[in-house]
């Protein structure tokens, strides 16, 4: 065998489809997309309003502030006269308002406490024993009841 000689040969395979066959698919493809497509057109126009747009419309005049400088003079003298003047912070007459160049020179002449607290802070939440101890302090100092059968008895 191993001096055989082996000899491959190509044999072509014969045509199995036809060339009409694929012709008419192709055909039938083509005409396929071509329906589909004129469906498609038919829903939109169907689907989709159309309407006329008249001529080009004038728009009204923009109402743009013509007078902005003399507005901003206005908000800025506003500004100004609040910062610059004494007066009542609230309708209580309890906070005075006053003029920012004399509130500065008073943080400045108070140094590095210029921000501490005005008023010591209260602590918000009491400790959970704040209670019992209110009510034991409270038993101790109220004075003893006397009862009837004249033994004395510690209030409730």
């Amino acid at each position: 065998m191993a001096g055989d000689k082996h000899h491959i040969q190509y044999v072509p395979e014969p045509p199995s489809v036809s060339m009409t066959f694929v012709g008419w698919s192709a055909l039938a493809g083509m005409l396929l997309v071509a329906v589909a497509i004129g469906a498609f057109y038919y829903v939109y126009r169907a689907a989709v309003p159309t309407t006329n747009y008249s001529g080009a419309t004038t728009f009204p005049q923009s109402r743009v502030d013509t007078q902005e400088r003399d507005e901003l003079h206005r908000i800025r003298a506003a500004q100004r006269q609040k910062l610059e003047t004494w007066g009542w912070a609230d309708s209580e007459h309890t906070l005075v308002k006053i003029p920012i160049e004399r509130a500065m020179q008073l943080l400045a002449t108070k140094g590095n406490d210029a921000y501490a607290p005005l008023l010591q802070s209260q602590q918000a939440l009491s400790p959970p024993t704040a209670a019992a101890e209110r009510t034991t302090i409270q038993h101790q100092d109220a004075p003893a009841t006397a009862s009837p059968g004249g033994a004395q008895e510690a209030p409730r």
